[in-house]
Order: C-alpha cells, then structure tokens, then sequence
C-alpha cells in the first residue's frame, strides 16, 4: 500500500508583490514557523517518508527544507519535480511518484493543483479538496497512482497541529 502525502506549501510573500515574479515567492518568517511546526506534528504522530518530492519553487522547496528540520533521523531525500510546479499534468505526476519506491512519499506543491490531484487519486470527478497553507491529505493507494486509485485517509488543516496563523 503507497501512502501519498500531498502538503501545500506554507504562507509565502504574496502573488503580486512587486520586489518577485510569482516564481520566484519564498516563505514568510510566518511559513517557516508554519513548516517546522508540520514537521513536528508528523514526527510526533510518527509519520515518516522514504522521500519528499517538492515542485522547484522557492515557497514549496524552502517548506519541504524547514519541515525537515522537525522531522526524525534519518531524514527522507527531497527531490524537486517539475511536474509538481504550478499548471503540473496530473499524469505526469503520477510517472514522477513511480520513479520511487517506497511506501510513503510526500508531494510538496500548490494549490488548487495537489486539491484537484488528491480529488483524482479518490475519484471524485467533480470535486476539488481546498488546502490552506500548509495542509496536509494522506490518500492511500492499492494501485499504482492515477484515476480513483486511493481513498482519503485523513486530511489535516494547519490549526490542527498548531501552526502559527497570519495576524
């Protein structure tokens, strides 16, 4: 069984702020916090990844960074996929995810695209998950990733483990 773990990226300088193009965002002193304060609830909830793959963009690589800093020894490898960047085909990222073995693999991405990938990996044709930065769904999968291959274990919100919330 493949435990998917898809986590939105934590807060990021907004879209529109004249001193970055959208590509280029980092994290917030706030999506630092929010990042560590995640990979402290997955530690102590006992979630571990044999690998995180994060899309290149400074606001999801530096989230993936920062939760590994509250995540145990020994730490998952992140690598960065394009497929994950913003407008990534879902097909695409289902190829990249096979690339990798292992039971539980973390996707670091944007929004809507990992809601509208997590809706397809359940087969919910028409329905979209919304995650607030930086949440967290955990979709198990029988078979490999694609169309209606998993169900929805759990999907956790970051006020639920305690992460700092912009003012």
């Amino acid at each position: 069984m493949l435990h998917l773990y898809l986590i939105r990226h934590a807060d990021a300088v907004p879209h529109g702020d004249p001193n970055y193009a959208d590509d280029d965002r980092p994290l917030t002193d706030l999506g630092r916090k929010q990042a560590r304060a995640l990979g402290k609830a997955l530690a102590a909830k006992d979630v571990h990844f044999d690998v995180i793959l994060s899309s290149p963009l400074p606001r999801a690589r530096e989230t993936a960074e920062e939760m590994l800093k509250g995540l145990p020894e020994p730490k998952p490898a992140v690598e960065f996929a394009d497929e994950l960047a913003p407008g990534g085909k879902r097909r695409k990222i289902d190829r990249a995810i096979l690339k990798h073995d292992g039971a539980a693999i973390a996707l670091v991405g944007h929004e809507p695209d990992l809601g509208e990938y997590a809706a397809r990996l359940i087969g919910a044709k028409k329905a979209c998950l919304g995650l607030a930065k930086p949440s967290v769904v955990c979709v198990a999968c029988a078979d490999p990733p694609g169309k209606g291959c998993g169900s929805l274990v759990w999907l956790i919100p970051p006020v639920w483990f305690g992460a700092p919330e912009a003012g």
